[in-house]
């Protein structure tokens, strides 16, 4: 049993705080990937929880791939995000700790025919094209902004 399945078993749907990692890949146009979550239907940067025993590097290479089919290294550490609430559609209740990551690819991305249950499509998209994106969390969006201005603040 996966850590939130353990701990969901104990507390329900009651909020719990759930430790994530994720990363921030751009191509060469200065493009950023993101994914079109399976679970909300929103566009999303890519990562996951965190299980027993793992670092929020290990978190970010294992669930990267998952979410992706794309093997990255982390080259910089970007920010900790610690103070947003979400309500998952199941009813989970979570204040997130996020440790964000800008990672780069081993290899040369092919994302055209990636899906599976937690990601519904792949695509990069421009700066303008985030900004003009209405489907994505308060949350993903202060990190992309914080991420393509390059400039991190404490304390979210």
């Amino acid at each position: 049993m996966d850590y939130i399945s353990y701990i969901r078993s104990k507390v329900g749907h009651e909020k719990i705080i759930l430790t994530f990692a994720g990363g921030i890949l751009t191509n060469s146009a200065g493009e950023v990937l993101l994914q079109l979550r399976g679970d909300k239907k929103t566009w999303a940067i890519s990562g996951g929880a965190m299980e027993l025993g793992e670092s929020s590097v290990d978190t970010l290479k294992r669930e990267f791939l998952e979410e992706t089919g794309v093997v990255v290294e982390p080259v910089r550490f970007l920010n900790a995000y610690t103070n947003f609430e979400e309500v998952y559609p199941n009813g989970d209740q979570v204040q997130t700790v996020v440790f964000l990551y800008e990672v780069a690819a081993q290899k040369t991305v092919e994302i055209t025919d990636f899906r599976n249950a937690e990601t519904l499509e792949l695509r990069f998209f421009s700066p303008a094209e985030i900004t003009g994106l209405d489907t994505i969390s308060a949350k993903h969006r202060l990190m992309l902004d914080e991420f393509l201005n390059d400039s991190f603040a404490m304390g979210h």
